[in-house]
């Protein structure tokens, strides 16, 4: 009944006045569905947080005619409110939720509010998710429409939320975007109906979120959302998820290693990014490293074609030749006596780590570890087996991981800090080698985020090699 009443919610948009809102999450998501309907004058009755001392109070000290709730979620609090907003922090399948859902009431997220201010727009709108590369693709794609002179939008999980991006061009009256690129995560997709996409991808399956999902399959379920209301599908001819996401009335784009029209072609021993059967650049042209980074490379050109831009352009190639890749991602930090550091702090998955550091090829120096969000480690082992000189774990997790990685003839070795763990692949690596930082995990147990840990990467190489 909820997706019945949301399909028809032009009303929803064009008469916020009418209905009572609470918003549910005060992080950075929360704080601009709030600033989005303080904009819209739309009656916002209740905030709310599960957290007692939750982030960005201050934010919002200055609006009025609300109640704030911190802590445990109660549905009575929910009983005069007709829509629930969710930043993606709070599962669709919290029991005060489902509970709402199953009384009628609306329960959307900042996406949706987006996708229904989009509606009208004369935008082409491009999405992409994914376990691994979402970021990567986004981006590149953004840079090169932008390359092409396009005046593209990139929102979504990436950078800023997307109501932010909404309030910015419509409180500085700005020109509408010809493009907007949406890197979308599987909590995103949970609470999004009407999301018009012109091409859309879910990269690759792998275990991530298990500590949110009851297991693989509900995780892809989430994902395959974004296909919903998609005009071309693009897909990973390489991985049996997302080709279980095909869809007979839309049209397909596959990309993948070999076999199809967006995949990598070997002649004469240099590999290109093949297209349609044809070469369209030497990977050795690219600033990116790894077959993974490849395939990202693809993916996106594939979800430009499939959105009706043009791609063979030498504009195109100049721009995906120039590409740096994104920070934390695979990023070469520094050549020093030979040996590369790699940091990879966005590596928050087994996927992301397989999928990265199997692309290199140079014997590796691992450091993993962290909160591993209920993940199977095991597929670490073949990997550290074929691809590892050593490995340092630190973090919460780091006995599992160790445990999955007994009996392998690698050094492996816990560590309490960051620092230790560099000091001890530094110790082993030898010229022609690389120290990398993919840690399969998240950072929130030792680190304030991503960046932090990889700041105190970096600052730990420069200590151990003056």
């Amino acid at each position: 009944m909820v997706k019945e009443i949301i399909k028809d919610s032009k009303d929803l948009i064009l008469n916020m006045q009418e209905y009572s809102f609470a918003v549910i999450g005060l992080g950075e998501t929360g704080v601009s569905i709030i600033n989005y309907l303080n904009y819209k004058n739309a009656k916002l009755l209740k905030i709310f947080d599960t957290r007692e001392s939750p982030p960005h109070q201050e934010l919002i000290k200055n609006l009025s005619n609300f109640q704030l709730h911190f802590g445990r979620l109660d549905y009575k609090e929910f009983v005069d409110i007709d829509v629930i907003v969710i930043s993606p922090g709070i599962s669709i399948y919290e029991p005060v939720i489902q509970r709402a859902l199953r009384n009628g009431k609306i329960v959307i997220g900042d996406i949706e509010l987006f996708a229904l201010e989009i509606k009208n727009w004369n935008s082409k709108t491009i999405g992409i998710t994914g376990s691994n590369g979402k970021t990567t693709v986004t981006t590149l794609i953004g840079y090169l429409a932008r390359a092409l002179g396009i005046n593209t939008l990139v929102a979504g999980n990436i950078g800023e939320p997307v109501l932010d991006s909404y309030l910015k061009i419509m409180q500085n009256k700005e020109q509408l975007p010809n493009l907007i690129v949406l890197e979308l995560s599987s909590f995103q997709l949970e609470s999004t109906y009407n999301l018009m996409l012109d091409s859309a991808t879910v990269l690759n399956i792998s275990e991530d979120h298990l500590d949110r999902y009851r297991d693989l399959l509900e995780y892809a379920y989430a994902k395959a959302n974004i296909f919903n209301n998609c005009k071309n599908q693009v897909l990973n001819y390489d991985d049996i998820f997302t080709l279980a996401m095909r869809r007979s009335k839309e049209t397909q784009l596959f990309f993948g290693i070999k076999n199809c029209e967006f995949c990598l072609k070997v002649t004469n021993k240099v590999t290109y990014l093949e297209i349609d059967s044809k070469h369209f650049l030497a990977v050795k042209e690219l600033q990116l490293i790894g077959q993974h980074n490849y395939l990202n490379c693809l993916a996106s050109l594939a979800l430009l074609k499939a959105a009706g831009i043009e791609i063979n352009d030498k504009k195109v190639k100049v721009a995906l030749a120039n590409f740096k890749g994104i920070e934390h991602r695979m990023q070469k930090v520094l050549e020093h006596n030979g040996i590369v550091y790699i940091e990879d702090s966005k590596g928050t998955n087994v996927g992301a780590v397989v999928a990265g550091v199997t692309g290199l090829d140079m014997p590796i120096h691992l450091i993993l570890g962290g909160d591993g969000k209920g993940q199977d480690f095991a597929p670490l082992r073949e990997l550290i087996l074929n691809k590892c000189k050593s490995v340092a774990i630190i973090g919460q997790d780091k006995k599992n991981i160790s445990k999955v990685l007994q009996g392998l003839s690698v050094p492996i070795k816990c560590f309490d800090l960051l620092q230790d763990a560099v000091k001890f692949c530094i110790s082993n690596a030898k010229s022609g080698e690389a120290v990398v930082l993919s840690p399969a995990c998240a950072s929130w147990d030792m680190f304030s985020n991503y960046k932090h840990r990889a700041q105190v990467f970096i600052d730990s190489i420069y200590e151990n090699i003056k």
